[in-house]
């Protein structure tokens, strides 16, 4: 049984006043005040938020935190004590905790570096979430989303996971030099995917939302075909979670695949698999970046 139970929410930093427009006017994502103007918070459904901007200049650099839901305090007290366990630094953060709006959190490192919050309690908002373009997104308990993570040792990243979080094994794809791994907590296909391309440094790929239809996934093609934010790589079904969707660039630099329709698993009939492509069709490179760069893969 995985020790998380969600992606909680996620800590990007990137151009404020960019993001506004990207994350409203774009994504469909509800605005909500931040701890102060240095900082944007973004509903897609109804707990406080599910993303955290905070103001700063793009770059490899800009995943601040993957702020992981566990199911409750005896979970969280169990996670720490294996963590501790295996020579893992933790720390519990009661400030934090409350710009986080969680009932408690704490911090530590993954395999490549990055920082992960665990935490308990997230906050519900009492005012009803309003998209600003009518979207409905697929979050509840299956999280924000997932994400895909280019790493320095796919395989290493991937353990520290499956060995010291719970996550389990959905499937994998030959990608690059190595297969990418791809992992579940809940029902959700996969929650964390990682691949090693050579000399891309371990950063965020992509954060994946998925949204109530395939028209939602149209209209948001129309807007960013016509807008500043540019489609990195065109609309396409996975082979491994058969989501269809459309990856483009985020103003920190990352990607989002705008997606519907992913495949959900259900742990007592799941088999493993491995596919030799991430996609049945489309998912071409829009002007052939590197798929590192992109971040645009399953």
């Amino acid at each position: 049984m995985s020790k998380i139970a969600a992606l909680g929410y996620l800590v990007v930093r990137g151009p404020l006043e960019q993001w506004k427009e990207f994350g409203t006017k774009v994504l469909g994502a509800q605005l909500v005040e931040g701890a102060d103007d240095s900082t944007a918070l973004f509903r897609t459904d109804d707990k406080a938020f599910r993303l955290v901007v905070q103001d700063g200049e793009p770059g490899i650099d800009a995943l601040v935190a993957l702020g992981f839901a566990v199911a409750d305090s005896a979970a969280l007290d169990q996670l720490v004590a294996n963590l501790t366990e295996k020579g893992i630094e933790v720390t519990e953060d009661a400030e934090l905790a409350a710009a986080r709006r969680v009932q408690r959190l704490v911090k530590f490192k993954d395999f490549d570096g990055n920082l992960i919050e665990a935490h308990v309690g997230q906050s519900t908002s009492n005012a009803p979430f309003v998209s600003p373009r009518g979207v409905r997104f697929v979050c509840g308990d299956l999280g924000l989303g997932h994400v895909f993570m280019s790493s320095t040792d796919a395989p290493k990243a991937a353990a520290f996971y499956q060995d010291l979080l719970g996550f389990r094994l959905s499937d994998t794809i030959a990608l690059g030099e190595e297969n990418a791994i791809f992992l579940h907590c809940n029902p959700r296909h996969h929650t964390a995917a990682f691949a090693t391309f050579p000399g891309a440094p371990a950063a965020l790929g992509h954060l994946m939302v998925e949204v109530g239809s395939l028209e939602d996934v149209g209209r948001a093609l129309d807007l960013v075909r016509s807008g500043p934010f540019p489609v990195t790589m065109t609309i396409g079904e996975h082979t491994n979670d058969r989501m269809t969707s459309f990856y483009l660039n985020t103003p920190s630099g990352f990607a989002i695949e705008y997606g519907f329709n992913g495949l959900l698993v259900d742990d007592a009939t799941w088999k493993v698999g491995h596919y030799e492509a991430p996609s049945i069709w489309g998912h071409h490179f829009a002007g052939a970046p590197e798929p590192a760069a992109a971040g645009g893969d399953a």
